[in-house]
Protein backbone atom coordinates (compact mmCIF):
# COMPACT_ATOMS: atom_id res chain seq x y z
CA UNK A 1 0.00 0.00 0.00
CA UNK A 2 2.88 2.15 0.59
CA UNK A 3 3.47 2.84 -2.88
CA UNK A 4 0.19 3.21 -3.97
CA UNK A 5 0.51 6.24 -1.31
CA UNK A 6 3.75 7.42 -2.72
CA UNK A 7 2.16 8.14 -6.42
CA UNK A 8 -1.01 9.58 -5.41
CA UNK A 9 0.59 12.09 -3.26
CA UNK A 10 2.96 12.59 -6.72
CA UNK A 11 0.07 12.59 -8.53
CA UNK A 12 -1.81 15.45 -5.90
CA UNK A 13 0.92 18.03 -7.03
CA UNK A 14 0.26 17.71 -10.81
CA UNK A 15 -3.26 17.20 -10.25
CA UNK A 16 -3.43 20.55 -7.96
CA UNK A 17 -1.26 22.92 -10.20
CA UNK A 18 -3.34 21.94 -13.45
CA UNK A 19 -6.39 22.43 -11.22
CA UNK A 20 -5.59 25.78 -10.92
CA UNK A 21 -4.74 26.51 -15.00
CA UNK A 22 -7.05 26.66 -17.89
CA UNK A 23 -7.13 23.76 -20.01
CA UNK A 24 -8.84 24.31 -23.53
CA UNK A 25 -10.60 21.56 -25.82
CA UNK A 26 -9.97 21.94 -29.46
CA UNK A 27 -12.12 19.01 -29.77
CA UNK A 28 -14.92 20.49 -27.89
CA UNK A 29 -13.90 24.00 -28.43
CA UNK A 30 -14.18 25.21 -24.64
CA UNK A 31 -11.97 25.16 -21.75
CA UNK A 32 -12.32 22.00 -19.21
CA UNK A 33 -13.07 22.27 -15.45
CA UNK A 34 -11.03 20.33 -13.82
CA UNK A 35 -11.94 19.45 -10.16
CA UNK A 36 -12.03 17.47 -7.30
CA UNK A 37 -15.02 15.42 -8.83
CA UNK A 38 -12.33 13.91 -11.36
CA UNK A 39 -9.78 13.29 -8.45
CA UNK A 40 -12.27 11.58 -5.89
CA UNK A 41 -13.70 9.12 -8.97
CA UNK A 42 -10.00 8.45 -10.20
CA UNK A 43 -8.51 7.58 -6.79
CA UNK A 44 -12.32 5.68 -5.86
CA UNK A 45 -12.94 8.38 -3.27
CA UNK A 46 -16.77 8.38 -3.46
CA UNK A 47 -19.21 6.40 -4.84
CA UNK A 48 -20.30 2.97 -4.11
CA UNK A 49 -17.79 1.23 -6.11
CA UNK A 50 -14.18 1.19 -4.71
CA UNK A 51 -11.56 1.04 -6.62
CA UNK A 52 -8.89 -2.04 -6.25
CA UNK A 53 -5.40 -1.15 -5.73
CA UNK A 54 -3.98 -1.78 -9.49
CA UNK A 55 -7.28 0.32 -10.91
CA UNK A 56 -6.38 3.29 -8.62
CA UNK A 57 -2.94 2.80 -9.43
CA UNK A 58 -2.90 2.81 -13.21
CA UNK A 59 -5.12 5.74 -13.31
CA UNK A 60 -3.37 7.85 -11.55
CA UNK A 61 -0.24 7.37 -13.51
CA UNK A 62 -2.47 8.34 -16.68
CA UNK A 63 -3.05 11.61 -15.61
CA UNK A 64 -0.46 13.63 -16.92
CA UNK A 65 -1.62 12.00 -19.89
CA UNK A 66 -4.96 13.58 -19.67
CA UNK A 67 -3.83 16.47 -19.56
CA UNK A 68 -2.24 16.44 -22.71
CA UNK A 69 -5.19 14.55 -24.54
CA UNK A 70 -7.30 16.83 -23.97
CA UNK A 71 -4.86 19.86 -25.05
CA UNK A 72 -4.42 17.86 -28.48
CA UNK A 73 -7.77 16.23 -29.41
CA UNK A 74 -9.18 17.21 -32.00
CA UNK A 75 -11.94 14.34 -32.07
CA UNK A 76 -14.94 13.13 -29.67
CA UNK A 77 -14.72 9.58 -29.78
CA UNK A 78 -18.07 9.04 -28.54
CA UNK A 79 -21.13 10.90 -26.17
CA UNK A 80 -23.25 8.99 -24.14
CA UNK A 81 -25.93 10.23 -21.60
CA UNK A 82 -27.03 8.90 -18.86
CA UNK A 83 -30.30 10.52 -17.00
CA UNK A 84 -29.33 14.24 -17.14
CA UNK A 85 -25.53 13.61 -17.54
CA UNK A 86 -23.43 13.96 -21.04
CA UNK A 87 -20.43 12.09 -21.29
CA UNK A 88 -17.75 13.04 -23.89
CA UNK A 89 -14.23 10.42 -24.88
CA UNK A 90 -11.90 11.67 -26.03
CA UNK A 91 -9.14 8.63 -26.64
CA UNK A 92 -5.76 8.76 -27.94
CA UNK A 93 -2.73 5.85 -28.30
CA UNK A 94 0.29 6.70 -26.43
CA UNK A 95 3.15 4.89 -25.74
CA UNK A 96 3.17 4.14 -21.86
CA UNK A 97 6.24 2.96 -19.63
CA UNK A 98 5.64 0.17 -17.30
CA UNK A 99 8.27 -2.17 -15.90
CA UNK A 100 11.35 -0.94 -17.89
CA UNK A 101 9.40 -1.10 -21.25
CA UNK A 102 7.10 1.35 -23.39
CA UNK A 103 4.27 -0.15 -24.46
CA UNK A 104 1.64 1.52 -26.87
CA UNK A 105 -1.82 2.06 -25.06
CA UNK A 106 -5.15 3.63 -26.18
CA UNK A 107 -5.86 5.88 -23.26
CA UNK A 108 -9.59 7.11 -22.73
CA UNK A 109 -10.26 10.34 -21.14
CA UNK A 110 -13.96 10.84 -19.80
CA UNK A 111 -15.44 14.43 -19.56
CA UNK A 112 -18.46 15.60 -17.93
CA UNK A 113 -21.10 18.26 -18.57
CA UNK A 114 -22.92 19.83 -15.86
CA UNK A 115 -26.33 21.69 -16.03
CA UNK A 116 -24.55 24.67 -16.81
CA UNK A 117 -23.27 23.48 -19.77
CA UNK A 118 -19.34 23.31 -18.52
CA UNK A 119 -17.17 20.52 -19.42
CA UNK A 120 -15.39 18.83 -16.43
CA UNK A 121 -12.07 16.31 -16.26
CA UNK A 122 -13.89 12.89 -15.16
CA UNK A 123 -11.84 10.13 -15.64
CA UNK A 124 -8.79 8.03 -17.35
CA UNK A 125 -8.49 4.93 -17.82
CA UNK A 126 -6.42 2.88 -20.50
CA UNK A 127 -6.15 -0.31 -22.28
CA UNK A 128 -3.47 -2.30 -23.41
CA UNK A 129 -3.56 -3.15 -27.32
CA UNK A 130 -3.05 -6.72 -28.07
CA UNK A 131 0.19 -7.73 -30.05
CA UNK A 132 1.92 -4.71 -29.91
CA UNK A 133 4.87 -3.97 -27.66
CA UNK A 134 8.11 -2.22 -27.79
CA UNK A 135 10.87 -3.83 -27.20
CA UNK A 136 13.66 -2.11 -24.63
CA UNK A 137 16.73 -2.95 -26.67
CA UNK A 138 17.92 -5.91 -28.75
CA UNK A 139 16.95 -6.99 -32.20
CA UNK A 140 12.98 -7.31 -33.01
CA UNK A 141 11.82 -11.38 -33.38
CA UNK A 142 10.95 -12.39 -37.05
Amino acid sequence: MENLKKIKKEVWKFYDKWRKEKTYSPALKTYIRVSLMGWRHITGATGSKKRTYQDTYRRLKLVSYAKEIIEKSTTIQNVTTKGEKTFYALEAVIMIKENGNEALRKVRVILIEDKEKNKIFYSVMDKKQKGVRIQKSGTPHA
